[in-house]
């Protein structure tokens, strides 16, 4: 199963459809990490999740040159509308933060507050921002043939923005997107001065929109393990 879903995730990001350029040369260059699970929005998911997402930032390089990111794929359900996968989204997120928080602590600098502009969501004390796919999203390009979440580091963002790469990286993948769909996507540009966590499952938010999410009390605590334990 892990082996065909492999397969279909790389006819997904080296086709016609899939815009974004700098996931596609990643892929290519084998800086993707793709794990693929069973059930989105269960507890075993995101046990596994918490184990593979430490791994990955264990042994990431976040340069600027070399793009990375972690893929996780699930087996089901398939075919959900984007109100029901968002809802998943955001149960596989804070079943993964349950795991996470038994062990590391938020991502320094970072606010734990979906609400919050300063929002990022945290694995294993990193920063994340995380985009959600599956097969009946209103933009093309991020139809998979099963729900997709990626976790790209905002720690790389930051650098590709200070080596100045950040707006020619942008301007194609908008390039690419109005050739594919007509228009770019409003997703990219609607409440930028607002949290992240609205633009995660790539459903269009009213300006009242309350994310789901709750970061456990005390997650600022000191790590009984982690990157962040002396």
């Amino acid at each position: 199963m892990t082996l065909d879903a492999r397969d279909e995730v790389e006819r997904f990001i080296l086709g016609d459809r899939f815009a974004c350029l700098a996931g596609r040369s990643a892929w290519r260059k084998g800086g993707i990490t793709h794990r693929h699970y069973d059930l989105m929005g269960s507890e075993d998911s995101a046990r596994l999740m918490a184990l593979d997402l430490a791994d990955f930032v264990d042994s990431a390089d976040w340069s600027a040159k070399s793009f990375t990111s972690f893929i996780a794929t699930f087996e089901r359900p398939r075919g959900v509308d984007e109100l029901r996968f968002e809802e998943l989204l955001w149960e596989q997120l804070q079943l993964l933060h349950e795991q996470d928080a038994q062990s590391y602590r938020w991502a320094e600098g970072y606010s734990s507050d979906p609400q919050a502009q300063e929002f990022a969501y945290s694995v294993a004390g990193h920063p994340f921002f995380v985009i959600g796919l599956h097969e009946t999203h209103r933009r093309w390009g991020r139809r998979p043939p099963f729900p997709m979440l990626a976790f790209n580091s905002h720690e790389q963002f930051d650098r590709i923005k200070g080596a100045n790469m950040w707006d020619r990286l942008a301007e194609k993948i908008r390039k690419q997107d109005i050739q594919l769909q007509g228009d770019i996507n409003p997703n990219l540009l609607e409440y930028e001065q607002l949290s992240e966590a609205r633009r995660y499952s790539g459903r269009p938010k009213p300006a009242d929109w309350q994310c789901p999410f709750a970061a456990r009390e005390g997650e600022r605590e000191p790590a009984l393990m982690g990157p962040t334990s002396a």
